[in-house]
């Protein structure tokens, strides 16, 4: 079951600016009061018909394919994409939550790793599924969701599993920070990170609109941040300054 498929510029994280092929996956296990793909969230969301596929040519005029796709369909819908030249195509898996289909991504990544470089959005919480896929994946976008942020449960346990399970991956993280995030929720998780390596890169994501932080809480919490982390970047989605999917 998949959203949308299309081509545009990554605008999250320290890949910011390469131009990727997203797979936006329907579903998603919890509910973040900042998300913006809140409409994708169950199967049965109105959206869950039918995939938007974009043109290959003309990024403004999409196609309604009917779900669910087939993994032959899905791999000839994204290789429309792949422009001819000396630079490996990236394939950015996101969503939703892409690990709710462990089982159809096992199957249907060993079937186009040769041609893409497999790049995992991720919120963090499904250990077993970053297991028995790790093989397949080259760079790892791990959330770690910050409870003050997202107004749930903290999931400080869900995500020390996940980074044991995602060990010797290209692997970074990125916190969606808001108004109403505490600084005691970005040292904690920082520290849960340092456990695990203290070099890997940590992003601070502002929300958007209403959400939105102000400058000087960014400064703050990336200053709390460095005091235990090599590198704590602030990176707004730099995809929706420019207008893009």
């Amino acid at each position: 079951m998949i959203s949308e498929i299309f081509a545009s510029i990554q605008g999250e994280g320290p890949w910011t600016g390469e131009r990727h092929i997203f797979v936006r996956f329907i579903g998603c296990d919890i509910a973040c009061r900042y998300c913006d793909t809140a409409e994708i969230a169950t199967p049965e969301s109105a959206r869950s018909k039918f995939c938007q596929v974009q043109s290959a040519v003309d990024i403004s005029r999409y196609k309604q394919v009917p779900n669910p796709i087939s993994d032959v369909d899905l791999t000839a819908i994204c290789t429309r994409f792949i422009i001819p030249g000396p630079s490996r195509p990236t394939l950015s898996l996101t969503g939703g939550e892409p690990l709710l289909h462990c089982s159809f991504l096992a199957q249907w990544l060993p079937t186009v790793r040769k041609n893409f470089r497999i790049y995992l959005e991720t919120n963090g919480l499904h250990a077993g599924a970053m297991h028995d896929i790790r093989d397949m994946i080259d760079v790892v976008s791990m959330d770690f969701k910050l409870p003050s942020s997202t107004g749930l449960r903290s999931f400080w346990e869900e995500h020390k599993q996940f980074l044991s399970a995602a060990q010797g991956k290209k692997l970074f993280v990125k916190s969606v920070v808001t108004t109403d995030t505490q600084n005691a929720d970005i040292v904690t998780a920082a520290r849960i990170i340092a456990e695990f390596d203290r070099s890997v890169i940590f992003i601070l994501q502002p929300a958007g609109g209403q959400h939105a932080p102000a400058t000087a809480k960014l400064i703050e919490f990336q200053r709390a941040a460095l005091e235990i982390l090599e590198d704590v970047r602030v990176i707004p989605q730099t995809h929706k300054v420019l207008d893009l999917p």
